[in-house]
C-alpha cells in the first residue's frame, strides 16, 4: 500500500512538473528577446525637435533599434525629460504602420505607445502577433520589455477577443 501510494506521488509530481516545463516553454515561444538596458538608436528621413514643448518627432521610415527589439513606424513622436545635459526620451508614440519584431517574432498594428520609464509598448488596432509556430489576433496587446512577456487586453464588452492558429512543431520528439 505504501509502494502504491509513492508511486502516485511520483507520478503526481512528474505530471505537474511536465505541465509546468510545457507552461514555460509557451510562454518563452511567445515573448520578445528584449534588452532594456541597451540604448535606443534612431534611424528616420526627418526629425525635429522642440526643446521649450520637450517633445519631437521622426518621420520617414522611422526605425528605433533597442539590443535585438526592432521598432518600426512611418511616423513617431516622442517626449523627453528637462535635463539640459543629458535630455531622456520618456514616451514614443508611433502611427502608421506599426512593427515591433526580433529574430524569430512579430507584432505588427495601428499604432504603438512604448512607456520607456515603465518599460512598456502598447500595440492598438489590428494586432497581429506571429513566430514560426502561432499567429494571434486582438485589438490591443501589451509588451513588458523587462521580461518580454506579451499579454492580449479584450475589451470590457469582449467584441475583441483574441483569435489565433497555433501549429506544432514539424520535429517529433525521440
Amino acid at each position: 500500500m505504501i509502494m502504491i501510494l509513492s508511486l502516485r506521488n511520483y507520478l503526481i509530481l512528474i505530471s505537474i512538473f511536465l505541465n509546468f516545463n510545457s507552461q514555460l516553454l509557451a510562454n518563452e515561444l511567445m515573448s520578445f528577446d528584449t534588452n532594456i538596458n541597451a540604448p535606443l538608436k534612431v534611424d528616420a528621413d526627418k526629425m525635429f525637435i522642440d526643446k521649450i514643448a520637450l517633445e519631437g518627432g521622426l518621420s520617414g521610415s522611422v526605425s528605433i533599434n533597442q539590443g535585438p527589439l526592432n521598432f518600426r513606424a512611418d511616423q513617431m513622436e516622442f517626449t523627453f525629460t528637462n535635463n539640459t545635459s543629458m535630455p531622456i526620451i520618456k514616451n514614443l508614440y508611433a502611427s502608421n504602420g506599426v512593427v515591433i519584431s526580433n529574430q524569430d517574432m512579430t507584432a505588427t498594428g495601428n499604432n504603438a505607445s512604448y512607456s520607456v520609464s515603465n518599460n512598456e509598448i502598447i500595440l492598438l488596432g489590428n494586432v497581429t502577433v506571429k513566430n514560426n509556430f502561432t499567429t494571434l489576433k486582438g485589438n490591443k496587446l501589451l509588451i513588458d520589455l523587462e521580461s518580454g512577456a506579451i499579454n492580449f487586453i479584450a475589451d470590457d464588452n469582449q467584441n475583441n477577443r483574441v483569435k489565433g492558429i497555433l501549429k506544432q512543431s514539424d520535429t517529433k520528439d525521440e
